[in-house]
Parts: structure tokens; C-alpha cells; sequence
């Protein structure tokens, strides 16, 4: 009972204790819910209308298209410009597809699988390039193929045998191109409606003609604005705010940007550098200049780890460094070329020429390998195959007996001449070279391998070069690096304001560079690989006025540093940050009002050029449908097109008021060309402009309107 007494005089307190139980427990579940969100959302690459899109759905879209340019360019790596490049189209298609896919359910206009696999049964124009889709008696695309190999690949799928990983590339290939014809054909579908909505009609088809056809020669008097000083022009803020209204549309930012300035230092090998490498090309100089054959000078060349590899062949002018190739045709065979410095690709190169002859570009030739037991039998043999062929038996006809073609193909200096051909193959290119037409020979190669070779025929002689070449790039050194981190590092910790690096840059040596317009979409900054860290820390960190740490960048041979100056926020760009762009169009329309006003009386050409400041010139071959371009006023021009073609021959135009001047024009000639009018053509070549002009305008708008947001800067 007394136990019981003091639970009802504690109840009060002990229902408090569990309900703060209670509710820590739902709140840490809410917490940790809320770390998964957080989570979640920096695994974000962007978002289009609210719906997110992961950094591993993106990236595969990437792999995908990838794995699609691997195929069709037949590389199987890539430059990181070129990564980039597929980066952003991989984003584009997706950013399209969205848009596109969200307006086609809302108007019920969709893709069947069916239509798909019909357009995939016909070849879809991705298909048609691919060998293991073809025919290959035809060598054109056949469904049949492409059947079979899906077949396959899906048997090594479902036994779980290991897939070749040419036979994955072609797989994801075949899902990237029915994914892209699905999007291709909504597309298309999409832009069929849109179609119906535009015409086109006979009296816009013949002036649009006219337009192109008709081309006019013109005596042009050009009064540049240059020619009128500033000073006695002035705009107020008044009028640059009113200008700033009334073309506000022009100011509208699509997208965040950051302004900044930035120092950048390229490390460059240093005095102590070069004469390091001076002195390693003088002693592989003196060896090449001893060595006493060409074997012995390819060593050289292999121990001093050149640029460019040696083989003992020989090679057109072509194959050679520019700066190597413009000696040769001056040099005796055995000279050597002191070593030199080449400013235009920062290296040093010495080289000796070991042979120089003329000799066929193409040689048209056929092959048998000689198999047996051991190298006495494959001798025997090849002999006995030398002596059928001198005989009278053919080649061809005896390599069939060894269940080999023995068919003639050709071979062509380009071939090979840019390869690091090994011992086996320099060797079997000098032999099949150096053979007379019609000769047969039978070659040892150094890997044990007998083959007989016959020259069926040759072509095309030309000069060719036996070059050993020790080519080196002038490098820093590791100790050069140091003294210039340090240097800058010294500078940096110092000059930790936009104040301070104006003030002190330029004092220690440094550039500092403005760079406006910084999108979080830009691969670098100033065209310096490796810089999208900075970029990170523009868009995610930094505020307004602050400077960065020192950033290692580049290609391991740039020190960065990067002060955020200015922000710009999607919406319209503030007056402040366009002020002077709309003050040099109000001075120019000003400078047009005062140059038209002094030359208002003039109505004939002969008074227009005498008048002051006039440049004049002659323009031929002008028409409505192209711009001219003014040389004296270094602009293109629609005004001076539009008013040759609205003046009839013989007759004076102007003043009228272009890009970067006041024209005044005589026509002088009017001709058509010698195109036919085709109205039906025409009027669907109109209707065909206005398509891609209206399309542009809806995928603008759509992409205006999903609030798209990319992230993607945060995992470059």
C-alpha cells in the first residue's frame, strides 16, 4: 500500500516523464527523417517542376551517352572537353524529353511500344552504322542480326555467363537509341501540332523570294558614330532609366550568375629547368651522333624517354614535327641536328637522319604464313612454297592448300607511319618495302613467325625519311612548383580582400582579371581545367566580397585565387550592372539624331560622299534576305539591305540610321539570280522557318515556366 501511495503521489510527474519520452522518440524519428531528406537532396544533379533528378540517374544518362559516341566515333576514351560536352548534351536531352513529355500528357499524345518496335524493324537511322546490325553479305542493316544478338546476350544474361564487354556496350547502345527514338518520335508528334497552327500563303511565299532573288549594287556614303567626339554627347540617369524600361525584356536572366575577378598563375619551367634540359638533350646529342647504326640509335632515343617514339622504318615528311620535317630535304643521310628550343610547342628537339630514299606510297601485296612442327620444317617448307611460286604456282592457289586466303590487299605509308611500330612489325614494313614488284620472299621475324610475302604491285613514289628523334617537353621541376606556391601562398594569406588584391596585385607581380557571368553550369574558369571546386565554392559558399583560398588547378600547372564580386540572381539584371550598355546606345542614337540633322538637305550620292566624315564604298550582290556587311563602319547592316531592296534602280536613299552609323545609298544596278520560283517549295520552306522559330519560342517558354534548377556543379 505504500508503494502504491507513492506512485499516486508521483503520477503527476511520471505521466510528464513518459510524454517527454514519447516525444523525443517522435522527434528523433523526425530528425533522422529530415538527415534522409538532407541527404537525399545533395544527391541532387537538378529539378525540373519540382521533380528532382539524382546524381546516379544522371550519371547514367551520361554513361549512356557515352557508351553511344564510343560506339559511332569508334574511340574508347575521351578528352575532359569532350567529357563535358556529353555532360551537357546528356542534360539538355533530359531538360527536352521533360518538357516535352509533360505537355504530351496533358494532351494526351503519346508513343506506343509498338511504333517503337516497328521503327526499330525498319532501322532506326542509329542503327544502320553499327557492324554488328548488318548484313554481311549486303553490309547494310538487317532486324535479323540485331535479333540475334539480343537473343545472345540475353542467353549469357539468364545463365549468368560472363558477357564480353563489347557485347554490353552494344546492348546499352540498342536501350540508348529505342529510349532516344521514343523521345524522338514525341517529339516529333509535339511539333506536328504545333505545325497545324502555322500557314503560310502565296503572297509570302513570292515577296520571301523576291527578297533572295532579287540583289542589288549600291554606291554607299557611311558617316561611322565614331566620328563624332563623346564629349559633346550627354545622358542623363534620367534617360538611361527610361531606356532601362522600355527594353527591360533584354535584361531578363535566365539563370544565377557570379562576377568575379581572379588571379591565375601558370607555373613555367624556371632558368634552372632549362638549363637542365639542355643539358640532358646535349648528351643524348652526343650519343646520337655516335651511334653507329639504326639500332643503336633507336636506343638512344627509347633511354631518353622522346615524345616521339622510334621505329626503324621509313616514313613520309608528314610523320615528322614541323620544326623536324622542314630540315630533312637540306640534310646528308648520318647528320645530326644540334638540339634547339621550339617556342610553339614548348619543347627541345635533336635528331640525326640514318637513311633518306625514294620508295612507293601504296604497296599492293599478298601474305602466307608458314606453320610447322619446328624451325626446321617451317625452313623446309617455306622454301618449297619459294620454289612452287618461281615455278609458276600462284599464291593464291597454294595458301588455300594451308586453308589461308591469300587474297592481295593494299598498304599505304599513312597505314603505319604514325604507329610505334615494335621490332616484328618495323621489320615486315622495310622487307614488303623494300621488295621489287613481283618479288617473293620469305621473312624470319625476330617472334619466331615465317611468313612468305609476294609485292603484286606499287605506286606512287615518293620521298621517305629513316629518323631517330629525341623530342622533350620543357618542364618545371618539382622544386620550381614550390617556389611559386610558396610565393603565391605568401601572397594570398596577405590579400584577403577584393581592397587589397586591386592595391597589391599588380605590385607583386600578379594580374588581376575581371570575369563576369560565372554560370554554375561552366566546366571551368578562364578555360582552366580542373577549377570546379572554385565553382562550387562560388555558387555554395562564398558571399558577395569574399576571396578564396589558393586552388591547385589546371593540368597540375596552375595556382588560382578568385574573389566573388558580384552576384546576379535570376530575374531582371539591376539598372546599376547595364547602366553603361544603355548609355552608349542613348550616345548613339544621339550621335544618329545630329548626324542626320547635318546632312538632312543631301538627295543625291555625288553631294552624299563629299559630305564631312563620309567614308564611301561600292557593295555588291546585296539582297533584302541577307544582311550587308559595311567595312567602313565594320557592322552588319539590315537597314542598308532593306533600303536597296525597297529603292529602284538609279534611285538615292537616306539618311538612315544602322547599327554603327548613318548610311546615305545610290542603287546602282538591279539583278535576279538565277533561281527558279517554285511556289509550293517556297511556301513550305516558310512554313518550315516559322516551325523552328515557334518551337524555339514554346521550349523556351516551358523551360521558363518548370523552374528548371541544375545542380550538377556540385559533382563535376
Amino acid at each position: 500500500m505504500a508503494v502504491l501511495q507513492k506512485i499516486r503521489n508521483k503520477g503527476v510527474l511520471l505521466v510528464a516523464s513518459i510524454a517527454v519520452a514519447l516525444f523525443l522518440f517522435v522527434v528523433g524519428d523526425a530528425l533522422r527523417g529530415g538527415e534522409i531528406l538532407f541527404a537525399q537532396s545533395k544527391q541532387q544533379a537538378g529539378e525540373i517542376d519540382g521533380e528532382s533528378l539524382s546524381i546516379q540517374d544522371y550519371q547514367k544518362m551520361v554513361d549512356e551517352l557515352q557508351v553511344y559516341y564510343e560506339i559511332m566515333s569508334q574511340k574508347s576514351s575521351f578528352s575532359e572537353d569532350e567529357l563535358n560536352r556529353i555532360k551537357d548534351e546528356a542534360w539538355q536531352n533530359y531538360i527536352q524529353s521533360s518538357l516535352i513529355k509533360k505537355e504530351c500528357d496533358i494532351l494526351g499524345i503519346s508513343v506506343t511500344d509498338e511504333e517503337i518496335a516497328e521503327i526499330v524493324r525498319m532501322g532506326a537511322t542509329q542503327l544502320l552504322q553499327v557492324p554488328f546490325f548488318m548484313n554481311r553479305q549486303t553490309g547494310r542493316y538487317d532486324y535479323s542480326s540485331l535479333q540475334n544478338f539480343l537473343s545472345e546476350y540475353k542467353k549469357m544474361k539468364d545463365s549468368n555467363t560472363q558477357i564480353p564487354e563489347v557485347y554490353e556496350k552494344l546492348y546499352k547502345y540498342y536501350m540508348f537509341v529505342q529510349k532516344s527514338v521514343r523521345d524522338q518520335l514525341l517529339g516529333s508528334k509535339y511539333q506536328t501540332l504545333i505545325a497545324k497552327c502555322l500557314l503560310s500563303n502565296p503572297v509570302e511565299a513570292k515577296m520571301s523570294f523576291e527578297g533572295r532573288n532579287t540583289e542589288s549594287d549600291i554606291v554607299l556614303a557611311a558617316i561611322p558614330f565614331s566620328s563624332v567626339d563623346d564629349s559633346k554627347i550627354s545622358v542623363s540617369d534620367e534617360e538611361v532609366k527610361a531606356k532601362y524600361n522600355e527594353d527591360k525584356e533584354k535584361y531578363r536572366q535566365t539563370v544565377e550568375t557570379r562576377d568575379i575577378k581572379y588571379i591565375d598563375v601558370q607555373i613555367q619551367a624556371s632558368g634552372e629547368d632549362r638549363i637542365a634540359t639542355e643539358n640532358e638533350m646535349n648528351d643524348a646529342y652526343s650519343k646520337l651522333v655516335v651511334a653507329t647504326d639504326n639500332n643503336a640509335a633507336g636506343n638512344v632515343v627509347r633511354s631518353n624517354a622522346s615524345l616521339m617514339a622510334y621505329s626503324n622504318v621509313l616514313k613520309g615528311k608528314e610523320a615528322y614535327p614541323a620544326m623536324i620535317s622542314a630540315q630533312l630535304d637540306s640534310m646528308a643521310v648520318g647528320q645530326a641536328v644540334k638540339p634547339a628550343y621550339d617556342a610553339m610547342t614548348n619543347t627541345y628537339y635533336t635528331f640525326k637522319l640514318l637513311n633518306k630514299t625514294v620508295e612507293a606510297d601504296s604497296v599492293l601485296y599478298r601474305q602466307l604464313a608458314v606453320i610447322g612442327n619446328d624451325e626446321k620444317e617451317i625452313s623446309t617448307k617455306a622454301d618449297s612454297i619459294i620454289k612452287a611460286i618461281n615455278e609458276g604456282a600462284t599464291l593464291k592457289s597454294i595458301a588455300k592448300k594451308y586453308n589461308q586466303e591469300g587474297d592481295s590487299m593494299w598498304i599505304s605509308t599513312s597505314a603505319y607511319q604514325n604507329s610505334n611500330l615494335d621490332a616484328d612489325n618495323a621489320l615486315f614494313i622495310s622487307t614488303l618495302y623494300g621488295m621489287n614488284k613481283g618479288e617473293t620472299k620469305k621473312l624470319s621475324l625476330p617472334n619466331g613467325y615465317t611468313v612468305i610475302l609476294q609485292v603484286v604491285d606499287a605506286k606512287n613514289p615518293i620521298t621517305k625519311y629513316n629518323v631517330a628523334a629525341i623530342v622533350k617537353e620543357l618542364k618545371f621541376s618539382d622544386e620550381t612548383y614550390k617556389n611559386e606556391y610558396n610565393k603565391f601562398s605568401s601572397f594570398v594569406a596577405s590579400n584577403t580582400t577584393v581592397d587589397k588584391l586591386e592595391a597589391n596585385a599588380e605590385k607583386n607581380g600578379y594580374r588581376l582579371l575581371p570575369l563576369n557571368d560565372v554560370a554554375n553550369n561552366a566546366h571551368n574558369i578562364a578555360g582552366i581545367h580542373k577549377t570546379n571546386d572554385i565553382i562550387k565554392w562560388l555558387f555554395d559558399e562564398a558571399e558577395e566580397g569574399a576571396v578564396s583560398q589558393l586552388y591547385e588547378c589546371g593540368d597540375n600547372n596552375h595556382l588560382m585565387l578568385v574573389a566573388l564580386t558580384g552576384v546576379n540572381e535570376i530575374g531582371y539584371r539591376p539598372i546599376d550592372r547595364v547602366k553603361d550598355e544603355i548609355k552608349e546606345t542613348l550616345k548613339n542614337d544621339k550621335k544618329a539624331e545630329m548626324i542626320m540633322a547635318e546632312v538632312k538637305g543631301i538627295s543625291s550620292i555625288e553631294n552624299a560622299v563629299k559630305a564631312k566624315n563620309v567614308i564611301s564604298d561600292t557593295v555588291n550582290h546585296i539582297s533584302f534576305a541577307n544582311p550587308s556587311f559595311v567595312r567602313a563602319t565594320n557592322a552588319s547592316e539590315p537597314i542598308v539591305s532593306a533600303a536597296a531592296a525597297k529603292a529602284s534602280n538609279g534611285s538615292f536613299a537616306g539618311p538612315i540610321k544602322g547599327n554603327n552609323g548613318v548610311y546615305m545609298l545610290k542603287v546602282i544596278g538591279k539583278n535576279k539570280t538565277a533561281e527558279k520560283y517554285d511556289a509550293k517549295s517556297e511556301e513550305s520552306n516558310l512554313a518550315n522557318t516559322a516551325l523552328r522559330m515557334a518551337m524555339n519560342g514554346v521550349i523556351y517558354d516551358l523551360y521558363q515556366n518548370a523552374n528548371v534548377k541544375d545542380l550538377r556543379y556540385k559533382f563535376f
